[in-house]
């Protein structure tokens, strides 16, 4: 059975949590994925996607290269190497998202779209 450690994942933009918001999105605007994925002391602590701007999740009206990205980064709980590519494909279709990040242990490996798993 083929997992996700058979798989080439995709790299995206890394945010460290003390960036600023403004400079997260304008990552996130540029990438193919429009996902940014946050890491602090090495370790995956969330994403951020173009859903999220849509949400009532960051506030309006705000300059936002006054705010740090971390507070507004959605925990989105990670994949692991071990996940089978059905269970990744049913996980992306349950979520509705692009890309969903792999983790082995609490270190990020990359992410995975459909395009990888087909």
């Amino acid at each position: 059975m083929t997992t996700l450690a058979d798989v080439t994942l995709r790299s995206v933009p890394i945010v460290d949590p003390q960036d600023s918001l403004e400079n997260a999105i304008a990552l996130m605007q540029a990438d193919p994925l429009q996902t940014v994925v946050l890491v602090g002391d090495e370790m995956y602590m969330g994403m951020l996607n173009a859903q999220m701007l849509e949400s009532s999740l960051i506030p309006s009206g705000v300059d936002l290269s006054t705010l740090q990205v971390g507070p507004y980064v959605r925990p989105t709980r990670p994949l692991h190497p071990e996940t089978t590519v059905a269970e990744a494909l049913a996980a992306l279709e349950h979520k509705g998202v692009l890309a969903l990040p792999v983790v082995a242990g609490n270190v990020y490996q990359g992410v995975v779209t459909r395009g990888e798993l087909k």
